[in-house]
């Protein structure tokens, strides 16, 4: 974990997801400075994997100098990936029997290949399979298939190394609201509170099958809908629900502004004060 201070605000970053609650910091008010500074000591992780613990923003900015400019190529492919255990076969120098290598991720198999020279020689264990950026699944019998795949995902999708960071936003969003069930805390149309309409009902927003289906349940009567995210403007994704025309869930079916998102609570709204039709829509996770 790393704790950062947004705008006076201290954050705590566990996981890539929680990037989002600083771009929530960045994004509150038009009118600062957005200023961002890391709490040290932290530990980096390098390219070969090697962790290094830093002690103060000097060290951390050498480090980030030496790293390529935005959009430079780098030697990486983020399009697409192993899924492990993936297994060589290998026959070591003085050796006459071959091994077979077990690698169960990313580490390991940089491991091995920055020590390849210990091998005579080294063939992979066919089949396996690939997983490409979209969760599309690709099984691989020989090299060859094995070099196409890889040739053919290297342009295949953004690899975030620009420096707009909201170019990811879609992936998190959806991340956050299918991860785990909600409840409605609070619904006010034109300072009118109809949370109660609600009360009961859990909701869950689902993204499998390529669909974008959402529910609720209080446990007597189970209700369904569509939902999406709204990318028309990058720098302000819009949460869309559509529960057709059930009553009240109907009253839900807009092109929500998220206002605020949390570990555990997402706020949304529509309209405005000053025209009598704001509409301030919060989850809460359970």
């Amino acid at each position: 974990p790393v704790t950062v201070v947004v705008n006076n605000i201290a954050i705590l970053i566990t996981t890539e997801n929680d990037y989002q609650l600083v771009e929530n910091a960045f994004e509150e008010f038009s009118n600062d400075d957005d200023i961002l500074q890391i709490v040290f000591p932290i530990e980096i992780i390098l390219m070969d994997y090697t962790q290094v613990a830093i002690e103060n923003f000097s060290t951390f900015n050498n480090f980030v100098s030496e790293c390529a400019g935005e959009n430079e190529p780098d030697e990486d492919i983020e399009c697409i990936d192993f899924i492990y255990p993936i297994q060589f076969e290998v026959l070591a120098f003085n050796a006459t029997i071959s091994n077979t290598i077990t690698i169960a991720n990313d580490k390991e198999l940089f491991q091995f290949i920055d020590n390849l020279d210990d091998f005579i020689a080294v063939n992979f264990n066919f089949p396996f399979s690939l997983i490409k950026f979209d969760g599309i699944e690709v099984d691989v019998n020989d090299i060859e298939s094995l070099e196409t795949n890889l040739e053919n995902a290297i342009s295949d999708c953004d690899e975030d190394d620009d420096y707009d960071f909201d170019d990811d936003d879609e992936i998190i969003l959806a991340g956050f609201l299918t991860d785990g069930n909600w409840i409605i805390d609070e619904y006010v149309f034109a300072d009118e509170d109809f949370t109660e309409d609600y009360n009961g009902y859990v909701f869950n927003f689902d993204d499998s099958n390529s669909s974008m289906n959402m529910s609720a349940n209080n446990g007597v009567e189970l209700v369904t809908g569509n939902w999406s995210i709204d990318t028309t403007d990058p720098s302000n994704l819009l949460v869309v629900l559509d529960f057709d025309s059930i009553t009240p869930f109907n009253d839900l079916n807009e092109n929500w502004n998220i206002i605020e998102s949390e570990v555990d609570r997402l706020a949304l709204e529509i309209g405005s004060e000053i025209n009598g039709d704001l509409k301030i829509l919060v989850f809460e996770k359970l």
